[in-house]
């Protein structure tokens, strides 16, 4: 079997977690954490995908996680912080 790249999803609104479902069927990816402001939706989320690793925000997630991708899904202007926080340890974000 091939390597199985880590994802965390950074944001879980209707579109972030669409995209947890479909890294969760993609044989070479592992969905490992989530960042998402609202509490009772982070929780929620964590529970549906069975994700313990749940962040308020991205710092916060790449200050304890190493994930080989990310996958913002935020509104506009909060994009720019979550992409930024990617970067500074190398991953890729999409």
């Amino acid at each position: 079997m091939s390597e199985k790249y880590t994802v965390a999803i950074i944001g879980c609104g209707r579109l972030g977690q669409h995209y947890a479902e479909v890294y969760q069927t993609l044989p070479n990816t592992k969905l490992i954490a989530i960042a998402e402001y609202n509490p009772e939706r982070r929780k929620v989320v964590g529970e549906r995908f069975g994700i313990t690793a749940l962040y308020e925000d991205a710092q916060d997630l790449f200050r304890r996680e190493s994930p080989d991708i990310s996958v913002v899904v935020l509104p506009g202007k909060y994009i720019k912080e979550a992409v930024i926080a990617s970067a500074a340890p190398g991953v890729v974000s999409l």
